[in-house]
């Protein structure tokens, strides 16, 4: 109710609302003219399978092809789907902004170019006519940071469920969210209500979280017989550590551990025989997972020798995929227990350099553009009735203009915020502001702290990762510029004793 009166009562605000309603459709009804189907990546197919065959486990996360299977309760039209998503993200977007301006209240430069990256974004038009779980995972978590600053603001006791149901559902569309409830805790502990509720507010998620991950891991323990919770952890912790190994596996010869031995021997051949350097800067269409998509490659053909060759491509939700994940996973942290210097070397600093500059991955290929049957062009239509992708060339070549210069943007974007939060510092900032508001900043930073290591150690780092993250680290990185630009010219306040 309260953000509702500062919408309503003030000119300005519902000017805010007015303005951002007409671009956000207006923009969409232009970009549709432009592109009039959705687009789709080989993940895309993966998603459609699971909705298709009401798959329980899957490669991905299960919570994406659940909602598409929800959605096709009411319809089947690709683009009715396209058009939801980016209106539930816009809509997110619209409630996280009123809510940062009532509680920051930043000045009107740095409200209108907030403004402008959220609601005339052409990022988030391409990002949510992809058939994948991207814009859905973004709205969602910035509904959940929004509901974690009124949490902060002014709690009642709804928001310690809302909050855990807001988690518990993004997590289930991108593993990503691991880290949320450290952030969710830390809000809960700096809010002005009784400890049960605060104890209610940290464990409730937590609980909803074991029971999520122990459904799933006992949904993989009746396919495969031994129970885990993401076989795409194993690979990709494997997948990292190879990337490592490239560079090391000529030098001291570490004894390797009788069940790795054949797998070891494969990815030693491959190295010999490939001259694979292990760069994870090489362009490459896997962008930092070549070890998990590419045929030719050691934890692909270990695969395909345990199911035979059966398997086409890897991530089909093969029972042999699936028990895969626990090798993988003690095999690459093996590696990486044998050489963390050289881990740290060969994948951590690369990785912290694409996340500051990621790479575009599918916002700068032709890939999203083309409709390839052999994926999964039957799932295509059963649950989206798409059977084609047909767009123009000059389509594909305007979203190819007008993407190339984000990685740029986001790497100004990590600059801006840390040197803003750097002149906050100097300035005094933390000592002026008000509790209330001193906790929203913190809440903020501590988020964007958590994605970075999250990132850097574990995640496979492309542009589509990290526009959640952008939304609150522009707002708070404008504020704090404006806050130090302010302030330059004033002494700055003595410590509270």
């Amino acid at each position: 109710m309260i953000l509702w009166r500062f919408i309503w009562s003030h000119r300005t605000n519902k000017r805010y609302l007015w303005v951002a309603a007409s671009i956000i459709i207006g923009l969409w009804i232009l970009f549709k003219q432009f592109y009039p189907y959705p687009t789709l990546v080989l993940d895309s197919y993966y998603y459609l399978r699971a909705t298709a065959l009401n798959l329980s486990v899957n490669a991905w996360p299960i919570g994406y092809s659940k909602f598409l299977q929800v959605f096709n309760l009411i319809s089947h039209s690709s683009n009715l789907l396209v058009t939801i998503q980016y209106l539930f993200l816009e809509l997110c977007c619209l409630g996280f902004f009123f809510t940062w301006n009532f509680l920051l209240r930043p000045g009107r430069i740095t409200r209108n170019l907030l403004f402008v990256l959220l609601f005339a974004n052409p990022l988030f038009l391409y990002c949510s006519n992809l058939i994948l779980s991207d814009a859905l995972f973004i709205g969602l978590s910035i509904l959940w940071v929004t509901q974690l600053l009124w949490i902060i603001y002014q709690p009642r006791p709804y928001m310690i469920f809302s909050s855990a149901l807001l988690l518990v559902i993004a997590f289930t569309v991108r593993y990503n969210a691991l880290y949320y409830p450290f952030v969710g805790a830390l809000v809960f502990i700096l809010s002005r209500q009784r400890t049960i509720l605060k104890l209610a507010g940290i464990g409730l998620p937590l609980v909803l979280l074991a029971l999520f991950i122990g459904y799933t891991s006992i949904k993989v323990g009746v396919i495969t017989g031994e129970r885990q919770f993401s076989a795409f952890g194993g690979w990709k912790l494997a997948n990292d550590a190879l990337y490592m190994y490239a560079h090391v596996y000529k030098g001291r010869f570490q004894p390797v551990p009788e069940k790795f031995r054949a797998l070891d021997s494969l990815v030693r051949e491959y190295f010999i025989v490939s001259g694979d350097s292990g760069d994870i800067s090489k362009a490459d269409y896997t962008y930092g997972s070549l070890f998990m998509f590419a045929q030719e490659t050691p934890l692909v053909r270990y695969l395909f020798n345990l199911s035979g060759g059966r398997s086409r491509w890897p991530f089909i939700g093969t029972k042999e995929w699936l028990s895969l994940g626990p090798l993988y996973q003690a095999y690459g942290a093996w590696l990486i227990r044998q050489y963390p210097l050289a881990f740290a070397r060969y994948f951590l600093w690369p990785n912290l350099m694409r996340y500051i500059n990621p790479p575009g991955e599918v916002f700068g290929s032709t890939m999203p553009f083309v409709f390839v049957e052999a994926y999964g062009g039957d799932y295509a239509r059963k649950c989206i009735g798409l059977d084609k992708l047909a767009f123009s060339s000059f389509s594909i070549t305007l979203s190819q203009a007008i993407l190339y210069s984000y990685p740029k943007l986001v790497t100004a974007i990590h600059l801006a915020f840390l040197i803003g939060m750097i002149g906050f510092f100097a300035t005094g900032g933390f000592r002026r502001i008000e509790k209330p508001y001193f906790f929203c900043l913190i809440t903020i930073v501590a988020l964007w702290g958590f994605d970075f290591c999250f990132s850097v150690l574990s995640a496979g780092v492309v542009l589509r990762y990290e526009i959640f993250i952008l939304i609150p680290e522009m707002a708070i990185g404008l504020y704090f510029i404006e806050y130090t630009y302010r302030h330059l010219d004033k002494p700055v306040p003595a410590p509270a004793r």
